[in-house]
């Protein structure tokens, strides 16, 4: 109808990797809404890690990111998901006898005392821990640590959280364990000294343009910290497809993981992801969050899903390409991106392209 914004939404994601639309919503206007993003991706890598760890002898798990615990009588964090090693021999993994406990009359107590909680506790996210599985004479299987994968929530990047999470991240270090860091916040400050803040951390300066919005990145504590391989980082942009990642294990051995088809399936499995991206408006604070570069891909990202709206492309068969001739028009037409980004509609600028 007349007057009202038109929109564009799918429950297939657009982007080739991160959506900027939903990270931005996430960001300016719903950020409970991370919370849930970062449980359903921790959910879905765990999973989709387990259909190639137990053939390797290893397996993933998810427990409280970053809490301090005891295993192997030494102290360490714990992880968003944790992979460990399987026994080589005999018994499949996690092939374990549990006696069944003899019931119980249920306890009345008041309702109070059942919905007490530690306010502390209330949202504690989850990361990953990889173990090796091993066998042990007479008690079935041993689960060993050897890799922590941390999907970085807005808390771990600023303020009081900030200090904590380094802290044990260096106790997960200390410990000889594999640590993966996962960063799709591109409006906070990253962990590392190191790699460059996309944002400054007073958010008063615009985006730098010779720095990433997203990261990820990995240290392996057992080599040397001159060895080339006891550290790994990838920085990418918007529209790009998020890296595969080696994660070393144990004996020589990795799991190459593709970090991009998990970010799609999390986007396609929880509809709400979709239908919080207007794809024919521009992402919330898309100028003082974006730097040029990124800017003109959310442009051309926009209308390509705009034109395939049009031509009546099914999207849920997408993402579909960007024209490179799109792309190229629009970054020698900085002010054909500011309209797109500044158009709440299907109005294109005067600019000639065609999607394959």
């Amino acid at each position: 109808m007349a007057g009202e914004e038109q929109r564009i939404i799918s429950t297939v994601n657009q982007y080739l990797g991160i959506n900027a639309h939903l990270h931005s919503h996430f960001l300016h206007s719903e950020t409970e809404g991370w919370e849930e993003f970062h449980s359903s991706h921790i959910t879905d890598l765990t999973r989709a890690m387990n259909a190639h760890l137990p053939a390797m002898g290893y397996i993933a798990r998810q427990e409280r990111s970053l809490q301090i615990r005891h295993f192997d009588e030494t102290t360490s964090p714990i992880s968003d998901i944790l992979i460990g090693d399987v026994s080589r021999a005999g018994k499949p993994a996690g092939a374990r006898t549990f006696a069944a406990p003899q019931a119980q009359a249920a306890l009345n107590v008041p309702a109070a005392t059942l919905l007490e909680r530690d306010p502390a506790e209330t949202k504690r996210p989850f990361a990953i821990k990889i173990y090796e599985l091993q066998a042990e004479s007479g008690s079935g299987q041993r689960e060993k640590p050897v890799a922590w994968i941390e999907l970085l929530s807005p808390s771990n990047k600023s303020g009081s959280g900030y200090g904590s999470y380094i802290a044990k991240r260096e106790a997960l270090l200390a410990n000889w364990l594999v640590f993966v860091e996962i960063d799709y916040l591109h409006g906070v400050s990253t962990t590392l000294e190191t790699i460059p803040d996309y944002r400054s951390p007073g958010r008063d300066q615009p985006p730098r343009e010779d720095a990433h919005p997203y990261h990820l990145w990995l240290i392996d504590p057992r080599l040397p910290p001159d060895d080339p391989h006891s550290g790994a980082v990838a920085a990418f942009d918007v529209d790009q497809p998020i890296p595969t990642l080696s994660i070393p294990l144990n004996r020589g051995e990795y799991l190459t993981f593709d970090f991009n088809a998990v970010y799609h399936q999390t986007f396609r499995a929880q509809p709400a992801f979709g239908m919080a991206v207007n794809y024919a408006a521009a992402p919330e604070g898309v100028e003082q969050d974006y730097n040029a570069r990124d800017q003109t891909a959310i442009a051309a990202r926009m209308l390509t899903v705009q034109k395939l709206k049009r031509d009546g492309i099914d999207l849920s068969n997408g993402p579909y390409p960007v024209d490179p001739d799109l792309l190229a028009s629009l970054r020698r037409r900085p002010e054909a991106v500011q309209q797109v980004l500044t158009t709440n509609h299907f109005t294109t600028p005067d600019i000639d392209f065609d999607i394959d």
